[in-house]
C-alpha cells in the first residue's frame, strides 16, 4: 500500500512512447475512430460519419474531407505473480518473491491511477488465485492481500513440493479470461520455462500486449568465499561461492534462461524487462520504463 503515491512518479506511459508503443497504455490504440488525437486528413469514403467531415478543407478543395483521430479504448491490466518456492532465495536484497510483489503493485498502481482496470493471477506451488480486472482501490487491495498471503507462506522448511508446471498452469488461467487488448505483465523467475510456456505465450501476445519481467538473483553481486545452504524444503544443498567452476556454471544457468527469454522477445514481439533482486523494484522499474525503447506492435 505504501508503494501507491510512490508509483504514481512513474513515467507512464514511457517518455519515448509513440502510439505503436507495447507500453502506450489504454490512450491510443490501433483502431481508428473518433478520439482527441488526430491522425489525418483524406477524403471522404461512403460510410464515413458526417460528422467527422471538415467543411473548410471540403470547401477549398471542392470534395469532401473527413478529419481521423486515434480512438481512445480501455484496456484491462493483467498482473501475473510467481510466489513459489524458487523465489524464496537472494544473495543480495531482497528476496525475488518480494520484488516480485512489490513490481507487480507499482505496476498495478500506476496503471489504476491511469484509468485503466487491474486485475490479475497470483501463483504459488499449490495453486493458485485470480481476480478480475476492475477499477478502484478495493479490487487492488483484494489482489495485494492474496499476493501477501502467498509471500508469508513461503518458508525454507515448507513441506509444498517444488511446482515449475504452475507458471504453465497460471498462463493457462489467464488465456481463458483474457480478452484482446489487454496489457499482461508477467512478474516471475520463469523456473519451468519450456515449450509449453511458449505456446502459452504465444498466445497470449497474439491479441494482447505482453511484458515479461524476469526477477532474478545476479550472479555477479555474489560475494566470494561465502558458502551458502539452499533447500527445496526436503534435501539441503551446500554452494561454495569461492569454488570458480560452481560461480561459472551458476552464472551460465542465469544465462541461458536469460538468452531463453530474450529469444522469446525476438519471436513474440515482448518487452522483456529484467528486475533483480539487489535493488527495489520500483527504481528499476522507474528507470526501465523511461528507457524503453518503442516497438511496432504485432497485427
Amino acid at each position: 500500500m505504501a508503494l501507491e503515491f510512490a508509483a504514481r512518479r512513474v513515467r507512464w506511459p514511457p517518455q519515448n512512447a509513440s502510439p505503436r508503443s507495447l507500453l502506450a497504455g489504454r490512450h491510443r490504440s490501433r483502431v481508428r475512430g473518433r478520439g482527441l488525437d488526430f491522425i489525418e486528413l483524406r477524403q471522404y469514403l461512403p460510410g464515413d460519419d458526417t460528422r467527422a467531415i471538415d467543411w473548410r478543407a471540403s470547401a477549398r478543395t471542392g470534395q469532401a474531407h473527413v478529419r481521423v483521430y486515434a480512438e481512445e479504448r480501455d484496456r484491462p491490466t493483467w498482473l501475473v505473480v510467481d510466489q513459489r518456492i524458487s523465489m524464496f532465495f537472494a544473495r543480495r536484497g531482497a528476496l525475488a518473491s518480494v520484488v516480485a510483489a512489490e513490481a507487480a503493485a507499482v505496476w498495478g498502481w500506476r496503471a489504476l491511477a491511469g484509468g485503466d482496470r487491474v486485475g490479475g493471477v497470483v501463483f504459488g506451488d499449490d495453486g493458485l488465485d485470480d481476480v478480475p480486472p476492475k477499477r478502484g482501490r478495493r479490487s487492488m487491495l483484494h489482489l495485494l492481500e492474496l499476493v501477501t498471503a502467498r509471500n508469508h507462506a513461503l518458508r525454507a522448511g515448507t513441506p509444498v513440493p517444488a511446482a515449475p508446471a504452475q507458471l504453465d498452469a497460471a498462463l493457462a488461467r489467464l488465456a481463458r479470461y483474457t480478452p484482446r487488448g489487454a496489457v499482461v505483465a508477467v512478474f516471475s523467475d520463469f523456473d519451468g520455462l519450456g515449450d509449453t510456456t511458449r505456446e502459452r505465450l504465444l498466445q497470449l501476445s497474439r491479441h494482447n500486449d505482453l511484458v515479461l519481467l524476469p526477477v532474478w538473483d545476479d550472479p555477479a553481486t555474489a560475494t566470494t568465499g561465502v558458502r551458502l545452504v539452499v533447500s527445496d524444503g526436503q534435501q539441503q544443498l551446500p554452494i561454495d561461492q569461492g569454488d570458480r567452476r560452481v560461480a561459472e556454471r551458476l552464472a551460465g544457468i542465469a544465462g541461458e534462461r536469460m538468452a531463453r527469454l530474450r529469444g522469446l522477445r525476438a519471436e513474440l514481439g515482448c518487452a522483456v524487462l529484467p528486475l533483480w533482486t539487489h535493488e527495489p523494484a520500483l527504481l528499476q522499474l522507474a528507470r526501465e520504463l523511461d528507457s524503453t525503447p518503442t516497438r511496432p506492435r504485432r497485427r
